[in-house]
């Protein structure tokens, strides 16, 4: 897959959770970006001190729209998040990609566990129509998307999963709260890391995706490797918040 710069125009943009704002672009050439679901891409800042770049997980979802699709969080006093904060539409900036390694391999496992926290659910999203593929092809196969974070209004994408696990039943999801009490079937209380063991994770048969903040995935890569997990059957992309 070629990697390629382009320009890209903001053509949506709107809030999903407290600090986090969807955006949706085109690329000005008026080409389809050709990428793997999983992967990202990379802005391209100018800034006083020179070019500063930042990488975001693409969350378009393939078949449903044409547009480049991220999301971005706040950080307090980050470059990225004024430019994005502030960004109205019509407005343009420079990217390049598609880069990562954080995709859907061929192979037959008999679950995928998919951790995510924050806009590390991103790649999931875009992962949706290949995993439905999957399950439609492989009867066995099931797969579970597990969602860290603090409270139900900053739940991101909940009505994408939710619709897909409607139309597939060996599809799960659940949304794993720090600072609320479950309310509703796929709702759970604590840690993502820590609801591992009612899935009984098996080293022989299961795949792990981590991504998001690095305590999770740290946490929850030392767990799985105290379970016997190889290396390989745990894939990791940390989020680091950037300034």
């Amino acid at each position: 897959m070629n990697r390629q710069t382009f320009t890209l125009t903001l053509q949506e943009a709107r809030m999903i959770a407290p600090g986090v704002r969807h955006l949706a672009f085109t690329r000005d050439d008026g080409e389809i970006l050709a990428y793997v679901p999983g992967q990202f891409i990379t802005v391209h800042i100018n800034t006083d001190l020179g070019l500063a770049r930042r990488s975001y997980s693409i969350a378009s979802i393939p078949g449903q729209s044409s547009y480049i699709e991220i999301a971005v969080s706040y950080v307090a006093g980050g470059l990225a998040t004024e430019l994005f904060a502030n960004m109205e539409v019509g407005t343009t900036l420079t990217a390049s990609g598609p880069f990562g390694r954080l995709i859907l391999r061929e192979e037959q496992p008999k679950r995928y566990f998919l951790v995510a926290t924050g806009t590390g659910v991103t790649p999931y999203r875009a992962m949706l129509p290949e995993l439905a593929q999957r399950l439609n092809n492989e009867p066995e196969l099931a797969v579970t998307v597990l969602f860290g974070t603090r409270t139900r209004e900053d739940i991101l994408y909940s009505e994408d999963f939710l619709e897909f696990a409607k139309q597939h039943p060996r599809f799960n999801y659940r949304a794993c709260y720090s600072r609320m009490q479950p309310d509703t079937d796929y709702e759970c209380q604590g840690y993502v890391q820590n609801i591992f063991d009612e899935f009984k994770p098996n080293p022989e048969n299961d795949i792990f995706y981590l991504c998001g903040n690095p305590h999770m995935i740290d946490a929850s890569f030392a767990k799985l490797t105290e379970l016997g997990f190889p290396s390989q059957n745990v894939r990791r992309e940390k989020y680091v918040s950037s300034k």
